[in-house]
Formats: C-alpha cells, sequence, structure tokens
C-alpha cells in the first residue's frame, strides 16, 4: 500500500467530513444547531481516529508475525506504522511524515524486478544513506532509470536491518551483504553486520582457523576484508585472537615466523601475554610489521632487555603492555625512547625499575596512560622524570611505597590528569596532598591505605570539583571534621570510606549535598549508629552501599533507607543487631538485586517473609 500525503491543513478534520461542511455559511444558524453540527464533526473526527487505531493495530500484529516467522515480505505492502511498529531505529522525526515526506518512489533492480518505496522508507533511506539522498535529490551520476546494482530480496534485506537491528542474516552471506550496505553508504547496517559476524566467529571459538596454508591465506583474506571496509572491532579481535593465538601455540621458531609472515603487512595487533615460550628471538621477527599498534607481553617471563631492543623499530606502536616481565630492568627502558607515537604503557611489578629507568620515558610526549604500580624502587626522584609527560590523563602510581611528598611535587604540572593512584602509599603525608590541588580535571583518584592522611589533607581536595571516584579508604586518622572538606564535591559518584574508623554519625552529614553519589561504602565504620543512616535518606542516587561490619546498626536505622529506591546491593553483613521487625524497612526498594545479610543471627524465618516484595532480588546471602 503507498502512502499518500496531502498537504497539512490543521482543520482537515472539521472542513472535510463526510457530511457536513462547517464554514461562515453556517453562521446563521441557530445557536444550538451550530453546536449539535460542532459536536457531530467532532464525534466524526474522534471516531475515524478510533478506527484507524484498530487497523495499526492490527497491521502491527501482521508485522511482528511475519517478521517472528521469517518469511518473505513484500515491502511495497507496508504503510508506515507497519515500519515503525518494529524498528528499534529512533524515528521521532519521520513520525510527522504523513504530512512533509517526500512522496514515495518506484525502484528497478538487477534482477528486473521493480519495488515501489513508500514516503517513509525513502525518508528513512535519505536520512541515513548519502547515497540514497544523492539519487533522490538528482545530484548523482545513477538515476532512478537505472536499476539499482543489487536484486530486490537483497535490497529487501538491507531496508529490514536498517528498520531493526535485530534482524539476522546467514552468516555465510554476512560478508557479501557488508559489500553492499557499504555501497550504499548504510553505516549503520555495517556495523550491524560486523557485529553479527564478530558474534560468529567468537561462537565457533576459531575452529575456522589452523596454521594450515589454506586456513592462513583465508585468515588474511578476512583481514583484509575488515581493514577495507573499516571493520575495526572485527579486525582487532581477529588479529588479538585468532592471529595471536596461531602464534602462540607453536614454540618452534620457524614456525612462528612462517605465519608472522602471512601477516606482517596487515597485523596492528597481537597478544602474547603469559606465553612461556616467548624469548627475545622471538620480537626480533616483529621487525617486518610495520604497522603494529598494540603489543602485549604480560608476564612473558623469558624477556630481556636485549628483547625489548627489537620493539625499537616498531614507531608505528601507541599500546605497549610489559607488565610483571622479571627479568626487564633500567636498561631495557632505554630501547624504548625511539616509539614515540606511544599513548599506553604499562610497566607494573616490573620490580627491577628504578629512578633511572623512568628517564628514559621524557621523549615520549604522547603518552596518555602509564601504570606505574608495584615498582617499589620508584622514589621522589624518579617522579621528576614525569614532568614533560604533560600529555599523561591516566598515572598508576599505586604500592608504590618509597613515593614521598616530595615527589608529588613533580605531578603539579601535569594538569591533564584525569586518573590517580596513589593507594598504598603510605609514606604520603597532608603536606603532599597540597600539590594536587592544581590537578583540576582529575575524576578519580585513589588514596586508600595512605594511613597517614588527617583531615587537614582533605582541605587540598576542594579544588578537584570534577572528582567523580574518590578513594579513602583505611584512612583511620580521618575524622568527622575531615569529610567537611568533601562538600564541594558535588560531582561524586563513587566514595569509599571503609575502615575509617573514627568516623561517626555526624561526619555523614557532610554527605547530604553528594546527590549524585551512586556507591557508598562505610564498612568497618564501628561508631555510625542509626541516628547517623538519616543523613543518608538525601542520596536518592545511590545504587550499592556497604554497611557490613557497623555492629551499632539496628532494625531502627533501616527505616532511613526508604527513600533509597535506586538501591540495587545493600550489604548488612556481620550487624549483629538486625531484628525480623528490621527488615520491612526493605520492602520499598524494588530495585535491589544483591542483599548480604550474613552473620546476622537475630534473622529467623519470619524476618525474611518481609523480603517477598524485592522481586527483583538476584543474590541473597544468608551465610
Amino acid at each position: 500500500m503507498n502512502i499518500h500525503n496531502p498537504s497539512f491543513n490543521p482543520s482537515n478534520l472539521l472542513v472535510n467530513a463526510d457530511t457536513h461542511s462547517y464554514s461562515r455559511s453556517n453562521k446563521h444558524l441557530k445557536f444550538f444547531e451550530r453546536i449539535n453540527l460542532l459536536c457531530k464533526t467532532i464525534f466524526q473526527g474522534f471516531s475515524s481516529l478510533f478506527f484507524n487505531y484498530l487497523k495499526k493495530d492490527l497491521l502491527q500484529f501482521q508485522w511482528r508475525k511475519l517478521l517472528g516467522e521469517q518469511k518473505e515480505i513484500v515491502i511495497s505492502n507496508f504503510t508506515i506504522t507497519h515500519l515503525e511498529s518494529e524498528s528499534d531505529v529512533s524515528l521521532s522525526s519521520l513520525s510527522q511524515t504523513s504530512y512533509f515526506a517526500p512522496p514515495s518512489s518506484r525502484l528497478s533492480f538487477q534482477d528486473n524486478t521493480h519495488l515501489n518505496i513508500s514516503s517513509f522508507q525513502k525518508s528513512l533511506l535519505m536520512e541515513k544513506s548519502p547515497y540514497f539522498k544523492s539519487l533522490w535529490s538528482g545530484s548523482f551520476q545513477e538515476t532512478l532509470q537505472d536499476p539499482l546494482a543489487l536484486t530486490q530480496k537483497e535490497f529487501t534485506h538491507l531496508l529490514y536491518s536498517l528498520i531493526n537491528a535485530n534482524f539476522k542474516f546467514p552468516f555465510e552471506d554476512i560478508p557479501s551483504f557488508i559489500q553492499l550496505a557499504d555501497y550504499y553508504q548504510l553505516t549503520e547496517v555495517v556495523k550491524n553486520l560486523e557485529e553479527q559476524l564478530l558474534n560468529g566467529y567468537k561462537s565457533e571459538k576459531f575452529k575456522f582457523f589452523n596454521s594450515n596454508e589454506d586456513s592462513l591465506v583465508e585468515l588474511k583474506e578476512l583481514l583484509n576484508f575488515a581493514q577495507q571496509y573499516q571493520l575495526d572491532t572485527l579486525k582487532n579481535y581477529l588479529e588479538l585472537t585468532a592471529v595471536s593465538s596461531l602464534l602462540n601455540q607453536t614454540s618452534q621458531l620457524t614456525e612462528f615466523e612462517k605465519i608472522l609472515n602471512y601477516f606482517s603487512n596487515e597485523v596492528e595487533a597481537l597478544n602474547f601475554s603469559e606465553n612461556a615460550h616467548l624469548t627475545d628471538a622471538h620480537l626480533l621477527a616483529l621487525k617486518t610489521c610495520k604497522n603494529l599498534k598494540v603489543l602485549y607481553l604480560k608476564k612473558c617471563c623469558n624477556l630481556t632487555d636485549a628483547g625489548l631492543s627489537h620493539l625499537s623499530p616498531l614507531v608505528a606502536l601507541q599500546h605497549l603492555e610489559l607488565s610483571d616481565c622479571p627479568r626487564l630492568t633500567d636498561a631495557g627502558l632505554a630501547h624504548l625512547t625511539s616509539l614515540v607515537a606511544l599513548q599506553y604503557l604499562n610497566l607494573s611489578e616490573c620490580s627491577n625499575f628504578t629512578d633511572a629507568g623512568l628517564a628514559h620515558l621524557t621523549p615520549l610526549l604522547t603518552l596518555t596512560h602509564l601504570n606505574l604500580s608495584w615498582c617499589y624502587n620508584f622514589t621522589h626522584a624518579g617522579l621528576a622524570h614525569l614532568t614533560p609527560l604533560v600529555a599523561l590523563q591516566h598515572l598508576n602510581l599505586g604500592h608504590c611505597r618509597n613515593i614521598t611528598d616530595a615527589g608529588l611535587a613533580h605531578l603539579s604540572p601535569l594538569v591533564a590528569l584525569q586518573h590517580l593512584n596513589l593507594g598504598w602509599c603510605s609514606n604520603l603525608t597532608d603536606a603532599g596532598l597540597a600539590h594536587l590541588s592544581p590537578l583540576v580535571a582529575l575524576q578519580h583518584l585513589d588514596l586508600g591505605w595512605c594511613s597517614n592522611l588527617t583531615d587537614a589533607g582533605l582541605a587540598h581536595l576542594t579544588s578537584l570539583v570534577a572528582l567523580q571516584h574518590l578513594d579513602l579508604s583505611w584512612c583511620y586518622y580521618l575524622t568527622d571534621a575531615g569529610l567537611a572538606h568533601l562538600s564541594p564535591l558535588v560531582a561524586l559518584q563513587h566514595l569509599d570510606l571503609s575502615n575509617c574508623l573514627s568516623l561517626k554519625d555526624a561526619g555523614l552529614a557532610h554527605l547530604t549535598l553528594l546527590v549524585t553519589l551512586k556507591y557508598l561504602n562505610l564498612n568497618k565504620c564501628h561508631n555510625l549508629t542509626d541516628a547517623g543512616l538519616a543523613h543518608l535518606t538525601p542520596l536518592v542516587a545511590l545504587q550499592h552501599l556497604d554497611l557490613s561490619q557497623c555492629p551499632n546498626l539496628t532494625g531502627t536505622g533501616l527505616a532511613h533507607l526508604n527513600s533509597l529506591m535506586a538501591l540495587q546491593h545493600l550489604d548488612m553483613s556481620w550487624c549483629h543487631n538486625l531484628t525480623d521487625a528490621g527488615l520491612t524497612h526493605l520492602t520499598p526498594l524494588v530495585n535491589l538485586r544483591h542483599l548480604n545479610l550474613t552473620k546476622c543471627p537475630k534473622l529467623t524465618d519470619a524476618g525474611l517473609a518481609h523480603l517477598a516484595p524485592l522481586v527483583a532480588l538476584e543474590h541473597l546471602d544468608l551465610s
């Protein structure tokens, strides 16, 4: 059925009524006659809308039934209502096309068939595809008189996929449909098909590929296909799993080189993590991989500094993972100076690195992510070498226990930092936090187990108003007064105060302004009582609340949680004073999915009956 779209007239329902014409000539009718006529006309309009609604409902049912049975559908027989009922695409802008859409069109195909495209379908194609927009605007070398270079069935399948992202193609046909969708510039369909192809390969766990020559050629062609059509997600997955798996499965260097030579021109990512057979000689074979951008070498225990020298020619590298390689030393880092395109470098758990090694990182000015956690030998002197790395956004110094306040002074120029991990840097004091004040772009700050921090230190954080994640766990010198310095941090979504043993009820009052909080951990805050929970009432965005091992809490305190309707995870384990009556206060929390009541000895079966309304509950721990 083709849709006819007359020019819009807001008075159509009245002017074009079947039996009456409400016009100026009616002004001489008696007043009650005019009212009677108007009522009849309005009634007819609403009746028409009602029967149109019934027709729409029937068409929607037919559309769903046909899609469910995967029958071939003649597109020209569908109306706008048909297509909108099942589409996952946002069509709000097209919902008004009954008056403004372009007229329907007729398409011809290479199999000598024709198809009438409704105004809705035409609008959708023009919106989603520059090709069809140019075609119908007349500014294209091809014309509507020329058949499209595909069959009607192929076109229909592409249109199905554009309308309904859940429409599935036969696995073996996906590559050809990607080519068609790319030619007709249907970007959304290409991405949908890429996801289907990716899921297909994942489900088979690479039974498709082995080290036989035919299989390697097939994999190479697939990688080239993915690159040609910019299927980056698929290409990255195939390289990090299929190609890397084939290389990791061989312990023989000659076989390794043979397989690698098939892909050296195409490959951009390789993963050799935890490969016990990988040696420095294997890295030498990578010299032909000029386009390599991502390389994972985590826990490659046999790699030495000499192996890193073979990475020097790989100047396209952007992402390098070297964590937990125990034989690497400062001398190895000297070989990284040529990798000036590096953006991500992970050196965590390489315990031989010292301050001298960090000096070799100063040329890597494009670094945005640097992980130095668990490198015990770094001191404040080593951090001086990080000062030129002004592009850094993510810096992990967790468990670098020799870092002191003087070291943090070298971080002040790194104003692009968004994520800073100083957890378990136990020598840091309040004075050190003063150097963080200029880092106003920080969104994530981990100070867990910085056990020397006091309330005075938190005063230096007040300028960090972009903070969304703050970990202060095991900062057991913090008191209620210190939490007052957190009040300006209104963007906070994650706050960990677990094991802050000195906190009391009054401290929680300073959290009432943090209304964007989604995660709050108060585990082992032993001094909290029911009165303190009253200060949590405004935190209606909370999804995760940990009150475990707060022994003074009772069922009365749970009454203050009634307003936290967004809660999904609640931990009340080891709260010995909880009773059956207290659980009644949890019944409004209908979004709860995880509830931990471990070691709450006063609870009985009668109390658990109060949890019946929590129909979203997935995990209940009563051990």
